[in-house]
C-alpha cells in the first residue's frame, strides 16, 4: 500500500499560516521531492515532469517578486497556465507578501497556500527530512533485537539466548536499546535504512521491552532508566548469533564481507559463533567500532594483507646465500646504514648486494702493521671500523709502505667500512677503496658509543628466535603468553583483556628472541597490533582503541595454557596448575588454565598475573595457605591438651 501525507499534517508538523482558505487541505501528498517553480511561471508548459506535478511548490523571493512584476493580465494568462499542473500546494516565506490576484487564481484551482516561519533554504531542509521519513518505504517485523552500540547502528538475531544475554550486557556498559520485539524498518534512501520501536509509533507511551520467553517481557526503562533507550536509529550492521559449529569455516579474514538485504539495501553482516570463553558484548563491541572505521575509509583487512606481503618480501630479502641448513639470516649494509644514518662516501650502489652474516665487528689495527691471520680466519666478514687511532698508526708510516699496506688490506671483500669519530678521510685511502669498489661509510658518532650501538643492534638481529602459536599480552606490566589449541578463545580473551585497559603484543604468531643476557623478548611476527577474531575477521588494535592499549615488545614472564574443562573433569581436576615450561633453553613460569561456562578467562588469566607478581614481592599464597592451617591446627592441639 503507498505511504501518503496530507497538506494538513504538514500545516500541524510546521505550524503554517494559512492563506488562501477554502481549499482542500487533505490533498495527499506521495512523494518526499520538493520544488521550486521557475519556467512553469511564465506559462511554459513542462509535460511528463512526475516531480513538478506531485510536489509541494516553494515559492522563495526571487519567485514572488517575479509574480508581483505581472500585470493582471500577463498573470492571469501564466498561473492559467501554471495552475494547470497538479501539484498539491504552495509555500511561500512569511517575510513576502504575494498579490491578491494570484491568490485570488489559486483559489478558482483550490490550490491551497501556505506560509512558514523559517527562512526558506531552511524550510526546504526541514520539510524534505520530514516527507522522506513519513513517506519511506517500510516493514514491521519482530525477529531482531536493535540496539545503538558506539553510535552504530546493530540489528542482533539468531541464537536466543545469546541475543538476550548479550542485549542485556551490552545495555549494562552504557549502550541504547531501541527494540526488541517489534521493529519498524523505513527506507529513507536508497542506502539508508532507519530502524524505530513499532510500539511508539501507536502509543503515547515509552514501551522498550525485551522479550525473553513465550509471554515474559522486560521493561527496560524499569530496570535500567529512560536514558539507556532511544526511539530510533539508523541501521548500519546486522548480527547473527549461531551455535558454534566444529565442521563450519568462520571467516578470520574478513575479506569477503557478507550483506543482507532489507527493503532493497544492503547491510554489512557478521556471523559470530557462539561458544563458552567468547564475551559477546565485547566481540560486538569490536564489529560495531571496525564497520564505523569501514565506513570512514579504512580497511583493516586489506591493510594487513598488504602488510604482510610486504614483510614477506623482507624476510625474503634478509635470507641471503644458502647451505645445507637452509637460508642464512643477513642484514644489508644498506639497512644498516638507514637505521644509524650513516654518511655514504663511496660504494653506494654495491650497499644492497653487501651483508653481514654475524654480529661481531672488526678494528683492522693488527692488519696494518702486517699480521692478517685474523683478518683471513674470518674477520674480513664483519663490518670492518677505522677510528681515530687507526689513521695515526697509519700516518707515522712513510707514503710507500701506508699505500702498500692499504693495499694489501683492501684485498679483501669486505660487507663495509665504517670511519668514525667525524675525521677527514686520507686521500690515498679512499681512491684505492673506490677503486676496489668497497662500501666506505662514515659517521660523526665517537667510536665508544657507535661500538656499543651498533654491537647491540646486530645482537638483537641475530639473536636466536623462535615462533610460537599464541597471543602475547601486557597484563599488570607482565609478559602473558596465551597458548591452547585453536578455537579455545585465546584470541577473544585477549580482546577482553584490551578492553580492561591491558595491551597487545601479538596475535595469533609470537616472535620470540632470546637475548644475549637471557631475556625473551615477544613481538609481532605478522604486522603488529592486529588481531583475527572469528566472525569480524581482521581488525586494527590500535585504530580500534588507541595507543595506550598495545606495544612492540616485552619480556615474557608468563605462559598461560588455555584448557578447555569437561564435565567428567568437575570433581577430580584441579582447575590451576603450575610449572614451568623450556622455551630455548629458558625455564619460564607456566600455568593452565581450565575455562568452561561461567568461567571469564580474562578474569583467571588477570588472577593469575596478580600471583605471579605476589610470588616475585615475595608473597605465596598456596605457602601462606599451609602456614596458617598448619598454626590453626597446633593451636587446637594446645587447646585440647590444655583441656585434658
Amino acid at each position: 500500500m503507498e505511504k501518503v501525507v496530507s497538506i494538513d499534517t504538514i500545516r500541524e508538523a510546521f505550524d503554517l499560516e494559512v492563506i488562501s482558505s477554502g481549499v482542500d487541505f487533505e490533498k495527499e501528498i506521495v512523494i518526499s521531492a520538493v520544488h521550486k517553480p521557475g519556467a512553469e511561471l511564465t506559462g511554459f508548459i513542462i509535460d511528463d515532469i512526475h516531480e513538478i506535478d506531485n510536489s509541494i511548490h516553494i515559492l522563495g523571493k526571487e519567485e514572488v517578486t517575479y509574480i508581483n512584476s505581472l500585470s493582471n493580465e500577463k498573470m492571469k494568462v501564466n498561473m492559467d497556465t501554471y495552475f494547470t499542473h497538479n501539484f498539491p500546494c504552495i509555500i511561500i516565506s512569511n517575510e513576502l507578501e504575494v498579490s491578491n490576484s494570484f491568490v485570488e487564481l489559486a483559489y478558482q484551482y483550490r490550490k491551497p497556500i501556505l506560509k512558514t516561519t523559517l527562512a526558506i533554504d531552511n524550510f526546504i531542509r526541514e520539510l524534505r527530512k520530514f516527507l522522506e521519513k513519513e513517506l519511506a518505504p517500510e516493514i514491521v517485523i519482530n525477529r531482531y533485537v536493535f540496539l545503538e552500540i558506539f553510535g552504530m547502528g546493530v540489528l542482533l538475531a539468531g541464537y536466543k539466548s545469546a541475543v538476550i544475554g548479550t542485549t542485556i550486557e551490552l545495555i549494562e556498559k552504557g549502550h541504547r536499546f531501541v527494540t526488541g520485539e517489534m521493529l519498524t524498518i523505513k527506507k529513507t534512501s536508497e542506502i539508508t535504512l532507519m530502524g524505530e520501536n513499532a510500539y511508539n509509533n501507536d502509543s503515547q507511551t515509552n514501551n522498550y521491552f525485551l522479550k525473553v520467553g513465550n509471554e515474559e517481557k522486560i521493561n527496560i526503562v524499569e530496570y535500567y532508566g529512560i536514558g539507556a533507550t532511544r526511539n530510533s536509529k539508523q541501521i548500519n550492521l546486522v548480527v547473527n548469533l549461531e551455535k558454534w559449529d566444529e565442521k563450519k569455516f568462520y571467516d578470520r579474514l574478513g575479506i569477503d564481507e557478507e550483506t543482507q538485504y532489507l527493503l532493497g539495501v544492503e547491510i554489512p553482516k557478521l556471523n559470530i559463533p557462539v561458544r563458552k570463553g567468547r564475551n559477546l558484548a565485547i566481540i560486538i563491541e569490536t564489529a560495531a567500532m571496525n564497520i564505523r572505521m569501514k565506513q570512514n575509509g579504512q580497511n583493516p583487512a586489506l591493510y594487513f594483507l598488504e602488510e604482510t606481503q610486504k614483510l614477506i618480501e623482507l624476510n625474503r630479502r634478509k635470507r641471503i646465500g644458502d647451505n645445507k641448513m637452509g637460508f642464512i639470516k643477513g642484514l644489508s649494509i644498506d639497512e644498516l646504514k638507514d637505521r644509524f644514518d650513516f654518511e655514504v662516501v663511496s660504494g653506494e650502489e654495491n650497499m644492497k648486494d653487501r651483508h653481514i652474516f654475524n654480529s661481531a665487528l672488526h678494528r683492522p689495527s693488527l692488519e696494518f702493521s702486517g699480521f692478517y691471520e685474523v683478518l683471513q680466519e674470518g674477520g674480513y666478514k664483519k663490518l670492518q671500523i677505522i677510528s681515530q687511532s687507526e689513521f695515526k698508526y697509519l700516518e707515522r708510516m712513510d707514503e710507500a709502505r701506508r699505500i702498500e699496506v692499504i693495499s694489501k688490506y683492501m684485498e679483501y671483500e669486505f660487507p663495509a667500512i665504517l670511519i668514525v669519530d667525524n675525521q677527514k678521510i686520507p686521500e690515498y685511502f679512499l681512491n684505492i677503496c673506490k677503486e676496489r669498489g668497497h662500501v666506505l661509510l662514515k659517521s660523526e658518532k665517537s667510536l665508544s658509543n657507535l661500538f656499543i650501538d651498533i654491537t647491540e643492534h646486530l645482537e638483537i638481529f641475530f639473536a636466536p628466535t623462535i615462533t610460537l602459536h599464541g597471543v602475547m599480552i601486557e597484563v599488570y606490566g607482565f609478559g602473558v603468553l596465551l597458548k591452547g589449541k585453536s578455537g579455545i578463545g585465546k584470541s577473544e580473551t585477549a580482546l577482553e583483556l584490551i578492553h580492561r585497559g591491558h595491551r597487545l603484543i601479538a596475535d595469533d604468531m609470537v616472535k620470540l628472541t632470546k637475548f644475549p643476557d637471557g631475556r625473551l623478548v615477544g613481538k609481532a611476527e605478522k604486522v603488529p597490533y592486529f588481531m583475527e577474531i572469528r566472525g569480524l575477521g581482521i581488525i586494527d588494535i590500535k585504530t580500534l582503541y588507541g595507543l595506550g592499549s598495545i606495544r612492540e615488545s616485552k619480556k615474557i614472564d608468563l605462559v598461560l595454557e588455555l584448557k578447555e574443562m569437561v564435565e567428567d573433569d568437575y570433581m577430580t581436576k584441579a582447575d590451576y596448575s603450575e610449572g614451568t615450561i623450556d622455551i630455548m633453553g629458558e625455564n619460564i613460569r607456566k600455568v593452565d588454565l581450565y575455562i568452561s561456562s561461567g568461567r571469564n578467562a580474562a578474569s583467571m588469566v588477570e588472577i593469575a598475573t596478580m600471583r605471579l607478581r605476589a610470588k616475585k614481592l615475595g608473597y605465596d599464597s598456596d605457602n601462606e595457605f599451609e602456614r596458617k592451617v598448619h598454626d590453626r591446627d597446633r593451636n587446637l592441639k594446645k587447646y585440647y591438651f590444655e583441656e585434658e
